[in-house]
């Protein structure tokens, strides 16, 4: 690929997935699907899981439908004009970054579908922790799992370069979860940041005296 197409997708494909990670998906189908305020309901986290606990699992499908389209749609375009791994990696890991930032979501559903455009192969096996932390009903657990496994599986399927965008998308998702719901970074204590890590959840503060 040409260096001026390579600054072509660039200047075209970083915009176009940072504006369509913008996309306040939970939102949209909380209020078409059931009239409700997605931060007024549940845990109040902008994302599928809560969609699913409020709506339903056609709700929560149509939501995370979308944050994976988000992840996987301009990034996938990209590499079909002859993008390479580099470049389409940053494409893919663009709009997970724009979801947490603008949208304030976790950007799980989002990060799934960068990892399939970033990495197909490796994306296949790190769906077995993703979806068996889900049957299990640890579903923060798995997806953790599965993410920071991710650019381990490229490396040993010998993907380099796509192994470092895999790596950006459980640090977003880190940066994300250790912010918590209120953006607390203060509140973050070693069991704070224990729980959020792993499960995307606030411990029980307990009896208060």
């Amino acid at each position: 690929m040409s260096r001026s197409r390579g600054t072509t997708l660039a200047l075209v494909g970083l915009p176009a997935a940072f504006a369509l990670g913008c996309i306040p998906s939970a939102r949209i189908v909380a209020r078409l699907w059931g009239g409700l305020d997605i931060e007024e309901t549940g845990d109040r986290k902008p994302g599928a899981a809560n969609v699913t606990r409020s709506l339903g699992i056609g709700a929560g499908v149509a939501t995370a439908a979308i944050d994976m389209t988000k992840g996987y749609a301009v990034a996938t375009i990209v590499r079909a004009a002859g993008g390479g791994p580099s470049l389409v990696g940053a494409v893919a890991a663009t709009p997970v970054a724009a979801h947490i930032v603008v949208v304030r979501g976790r950007g799980a559903a989002a990060a799934l579908g960068s990892a399939f455009a970033i990495d197909p192969a490796a994306t296949g096996v790190v769906l077995v922790p993703i979806l068996g932390g889900t049957a299990l009903k640890r579903a923060g657990l798995g997806v953790m799992i599965g993410a920071l496994a991710l650019p381990v599986v490229s490396l040993a399927l010998g993907h380099r370069r796509r192994a470092l965008w895999g790596a950006a998308l459980p640090a977003l998702m880190a940066y994300a979860r250790l912010r918590g719901s209120d953006g607390d970074f203060a509140a973050l204590t070693p069991r704070v940041a224990w729980e959020r890590f792993w499960f995307d959840r606030d411990p029980d503060p307990g009896p208060t005296s």
